[in-house]
């Protein structure tokens, strides 16, 4: 006999009634905590409640083992419980992080990435189990029972991100016409045809010409660059039956028509009876990377990053907006951006902006996310990352989003077009364990540089253990050659610690810069241009960049600071 091994996309709902809360502790670094629901049937049978409970924590904790992960964190599931004479085994699955068109993580996954609780009280995730099958709780499975643990870890598997958002009919989670953008789960960003296309766009929108690959029949493939290197070159097979089966279809789990025998892996969307996976393959493990998950057992005991960076200036609208522009590589990122005005003036600012809105553009012009007034959800995530609070009811921007591998723009203009000094921040919500992870590597802005409390000003975090090596410019003259209008001829560097000054410079050293500026991949200055430029190397600490112009000066100037790999 042979099962599928189901999911489904929901809203949790407050309220829910419940009995019988328990919660396993593992020696990785996810626990597990499980709320049964039901009164004196399923996971509360008075007579079999206790062992399945056991069963379902002891398949949490194989899980928690396999998966170690940053940092520790606690994941809530309301579990339920039915007895339906169906071939459906179980479903799971977790909510959706956000509103807004885009690639969403699940509850959990941003969760454990983050270590953010996008759901308060509410739980996590919801498991459902069907009894009306017959389970082996333990470690031996015989032939004609399902095996409970492999299904478990399946189940949980799906919360954790496994799962996507694309229906029948091509739409995504807002139920939109696959014509507009949509919100989406961030799986569907690696979701492809037999030919490597995309099914959804970078614009969000389902791309309408492979609607036919949803029931190709083993068409739809998992494109992420961890995923096919563990694939030995090749992007791993998806389940897309001839048939469309809700839960199943859409590409939410591995082909059990591709990947059998020896090589059945555990998400594979049916199970036979008797002994399943329990264990995560290197295919499924490339695939939880691609979606933002690193594990400390590939970390290095010595490893520095860029963790955060801001940069502080005057904007309005057009072309007075403040844009910091930043690159990300090796997979999806988690960021907390945000543009602070009003509450810069409790920090004696003059003039800050009064309203600032926040957006953020991919480099192909896709608007990834953006805000008005920030929303008090976020508070756990700014004291998560040690970013000041924000005075309850002001009119900051704020955004906590997950970015693929790209480069991209955080752009700060004042609402109703008004101008003030303001603050632009990101925030890396995940550190990396290697330098091989996802991480930030480069991040610069385009300002008017004044004098006084109008020269530009950006400040950097150096996390990990460990030094790093950068490379700091302050671009004025050359941004002429840009077509840059009132570019500022001759700029100046002073790197802070603290009230420390480290190092400056006034006119850049080829001997010095050249070399750097090549292998990082920037721009080059012409020799004898006025351009200021550092090479650094510097212990985990918090620094600041001041650039202003030689003789009080003032005019346009771009701030680069480039991670040297």
């Amino acid at each position: 006999m042979k099962a599928p091994l189901s999911w489904r996309l929901f809203k949790l709902s407050v309220g829910l009634a419940a009995v019988g809360s328990s919660a396993t502790q593992v020696a990785a670094q996810i626990s597990f905590a499980f709320t049964f629901n039901g009164d004196g049937v399923g996971f509360n049978d008075p007579t079999n409640g206790a062992v399945r409970q056991a069963a379902l924590h002891a398949a949490a904790a194989e899980l928690a083992r396999l998966l170690p992960v940053a940092r520790p964190v606690t994941i809530t599931f309301l579990v339920n419980s039915d007895s339906k004479d169906n071939t459906t085994l179980a479903s799971a699955g977790s909510a959706a992080v956000g509103s807004e068109p885009g690639f969403s993580p699940t509850v959990v996954q941003q969760k454990i990435i983050t270590g953010v609780d996008a759901n308060g009280d509410d739980p996590d995730g919801e498991i459902t189990w069907n009894f009306f099958h017959n389970w082996a709780l333990g470690e031996n499975v015989a032939n004609d029972a399902f095996d409970f643990r492999s299904t478990a870890m399946h189940e949980i598997m799906h919360a954790l991100g496994f799962i996507n958002a694309i229906s029948k009919t091509g739409q995504g989670l807002l139920d939109l016409p696959m014509s507009q953008p949509n919100l989406w789960k961030i799986f569907d960003l690696f979701i492809v045809d037999t030919s490597g296309n995309r099914l959804v766009r970078p614009d969000f929108t389902f791309n309408s010409s492979l609607i036919s690959a949803l029931t190709g029949g083993s068409s739809l493939f998992f494109n992420g660059p961890n995923a096919v290197a563990a694939n030995g070159g090749r992007p791993v097979v998806l389940y897309s039956p001839t048939t469309w089966e809700d839960g199943s279809s859409g590409g939410s789990h591995t082909d059990d028509a591709t990947y059998t025998g020896s090589l059945a892996l555990l998400m594979n969307a049916a199970s036979d009876t008797g002994l399943g996976p329990r264990t995560i393959s290197a295919l499924e493990l490339g695939i939880l990377q691609d979606l933002g998950y690193q594990f400390t057992n590939s970390g290095s005991a010595v490893f520095s990053y860029l963790s955060n960076l801001s940069v502080r200036s005057r904007a309005g609208t057009g072309a007075q907006t403040l844009i910091m522009g930043f690159v990300t590589r090796n997979g999806i990122k988690p960021l907390l951006i945000r543009g602070i005005g009003p509450t810069l003036g409790d920090f004696g600012v003059d003039n800050p902006l009064a309203n600032p809105v926040l957006s953020v553009i991919s480099n192909s012009g896709a608007q990834v996310a953006s805000n008005d007034d920030w929303l008090p959800t976020l508070t756990s995530a700014f004291a998560q990352v040690g970013a000041f609070a924000l005075r309850a009811g002001s009119l900051d921007a704020a955004i906590s989003t997950m970015v693929p591998a790209n480069s991209y723009t955080a752009q700060v203009a004042g609402v109703g077009g008004t101008t003030g000094v303001a603050l632009v921040e990101l925030y890396d919500m995940a550190a990396p364990v290697s330098a091989t992870g996802p991480r930030l590597v480069n991040v610069s802005a385009r300002t008017q540089v004044g004098t006084g409390a109008d020269i530009l000003i950006a400040g950097f975090t150096i996390g990990g253990s460990g030094p790093r090596t950068l490379l700091i410019r302050a671009v004025g003259p050359t941004l002429s050659n840009f077509g840059v209008d009132g570019a500022l001829t001759d700029p100046r560097i002073e790197l802070y610690r603290d009230s420390t000054k480290l190092d400056e410079n006034d006119d850049w050293v080829p001997a010095t810069v050249t070399p750097v500026a090549t292998s990082v991949g920037a721009f080059p200055l012409p020799v004898g241009s006025r351009d200021a430029a550092l090479v650094v190397t510097l212990q985990p600490a918090s620094y600041t960049v001041q650039v202003s112009g030689a003789n009080s000066g003032t005019g346009v100037a771009l701030i680069e600071i480039y991670d040297v790999l």
